[in-house]
């Protein structure tokens, strides 16, 4: 019993085990899922961002070249000035360039491509103040501001016109709208929350897709790659400054202007592919928890079932040797018995056939018993002695005499099944003596130590050295199996020439 307890035991160990590597191994996966995803998303953000910024810098480069050029046309001859934005119309419509206009040194315009609604003066636009106040020959671009000639969201690309003496004499403007980075990115899915910014050097957002009205008050100063020195390029993760959606950030410094491009993908859209290779894991590990606790059921019901019918095997192996044989035995014997008096004393040879004739008809009875798996009821003592006496051989020579001694009442406490027991390991004892023991006497005992009960058969015979081991063997075996079943223990002691005692001891009421 307690080695099918331990092989079950066993068997759930086991599956615990397989269950638990199985579930490292998915988080290792998941893990490697999270890592694969946010590497190849890093990986998409960065590249995107390098190719917009290599846009955006050609961009800006061409916007610049127009607008030197047509600075040198209006210093060298303005009269003729709508012609030159007139030759270039291919080139600025290329650059979504909506306005070509020149400032005066008070701010008033000059020129302007576009219609103007009345007299308008910009010397309070931030692009004018830099340029007056700088003094040297730099390209500025400006936040977008809504444009007063345009009347529509524009950024301001302008360089300063100079005299001949290098003064200020006022700004050459191409107002170009927020790049449509949309429209040039359109079959690149950012998903929901996926953003593209320009960023000036100071933080002030020139463009973003979506809208570039969520930006006004927001600022990216601080924000990695914004700084003149250091790298190119880089990532990092963070909630956007506008909306507070949290991203991963690839940027990207233009070459040679002060702008820095940002590609934002939402956490979501980078983890798609980790999310569904996750559930997949998930799911393929709960299939495998299951069809492996599922074997291990089947494998401990089968154990079970094994050991049911083992037990029930060592049940019947028990039952028919302790029983019926050794009751045949002991009619055998009593029957060769019976044959040896024939001539000496022919009545008493009959009436140890009579009495081998009852006995088979109680073994008769008790196989009955048996195969209609009926109930015994509690044994009272006179019976328990009937049975005992029973087993024992007819007195003859060369046989052993036998004393029995039960402590009275205790029968009375004794339930069916532990009598049951006592009365066939008492038999196999028994027989041990009659067929191995070449005793002369022996002793049969049962009384009650303290709050256990103890069954002992002695002899005075050759001991159990000198004994036919394999004949034994299995009697013992049969002693040691019933012992177990009343939650006791069996013990066999003997010496050569010494006599056996076999003894068997268990809690009262088991």
């Amino acid at each position: 019993m307690q080695s099918e307890r331990r092989f079950r035991v066993e068997i759930l160990l086991g599956c615990g085990a397989l269950v638990l590597a199985l579930w490292a191994l998915i988080a290792l996966l998941v893990y490697q899922a999270q890592r694969h995803a946010v590497e190849s998303g890093v990986a998409s953000g960065r590249n995107l961002a390098r190719t917009l910024a290599e846009y955006q810098d050609s961009s800006v480069r061409a916007i610049d070249l127009s607008l030197r050029q047509l600075r040198e046309h209006w210093l060298r001859e303005p009269s003729t000035f709508d012609q030159a934005v007139a030759t270039q119309e291919d080139h600025l419509r290329k650059e979504k360039v909506v306005q070509v206009a020149v400032l005066g040194a008070d701010g008033a315009i000059s020129y302007s491509r576009l219609p103007q609604p009345g007299p308008l003066n910009f010397s309070d636009r931030e692009y004018f103040k830099v340029q007056k106040t700088r003094g040297t020959d730099e390209l500025f671009i400006s936040a977008p501001v809504m444009g007063r000639v345009t009347r529509q969201w524009a950024i301001q690309v302008t360089r300063p016109v100079l005299d001949a003496e290098k003064r200020f004499a006022g700004v050459i403007i191409l107002a170009v709208p927020p790049p449509a980075l949309e429209l040039m990115l359109q079959d690149i899915a950012l998903g929901n929350q996926g953003v593209i910014l320009l960023s000036r050097g100071d933080g002030t957002i020139l463009a973003r897709s979506g809208g570039l009205e969520r930006t006004e008050t927001a600022s990216l100063a601080g924000a990695p790659g914004l700084a003149g020195d250091g790298a190119a390029s880089g990532e990092f993760r963070g909630p956007g400054r506008f909306d507070g959606v949290e991203r991963f950030f690839a940027w990207r410094r233009l070459q040679n202007y002060p702008l820095t491009v940002y590609v934002g993908q939402g956490i979501d859209t980078v983890l798609e592919p980790y999310y569904r290779d996750r559930n997949l894991l998930l799911g393929g590990g709960a299939l495998g928890t299951v069809l492996l606790l599922t074997v291990a059921l089947l494998l401990v019901m089968r154990e079970r079932e094994r050991a049911r019918f083992v037990e029930e095997r060592e049940r019947l192996v028990l039952e028919l040797h302790d029983s019926s044989i050794q009751s045949i035995y002991a009619i055998g014997l009593t029957l060769e018995s019976a044959r040896r008096m024939l001539e000496k004393d022919r009545s008493a040879a009959e009436r140890a056939i009579a009495e081998a004739g009852a006995n088979l008809n109680l073994v008769i009875q008790d196989l009955r018993t048996f195969i209609t798996a009926e109930r015994r009821g509690p044994y009272s003592e006179q019976e328990f002695r009937a049975e005992i006496e029973r087993m024992l051989p007819p007195a003859a020579e060369g046989v052993p005499r036998f004393a029995v001694e039960i402590e009275p009442g205790i029968v009375a406490t004794l339930p069916p099944r532990q009598a049951t027991h006592l009365l066939r390991i008492a038999r196999e004892a028994l027989s041990n003596v009659v067929r191995h023991a070449g005793a002369k006497s022996a002793r049969l005992a049962l009384w009650r130590d303290g709050e256990r009960v103890r069954l002992e058969v002695s002899d005075d015979g050759v001991g159990l050295g000198a004994r036919a081991d394999a004949a034994l063997g299995m009697g013992l075996h049969h002693i040691d199996a019933r012992a177990r079943k009343l939650r006791g223990r069996a013990q066999i002691q003997g010496a050569p020439n010494q006599g056996t005692r076999i003894a068997v001891e268990f809690p009262h009421r088991a």
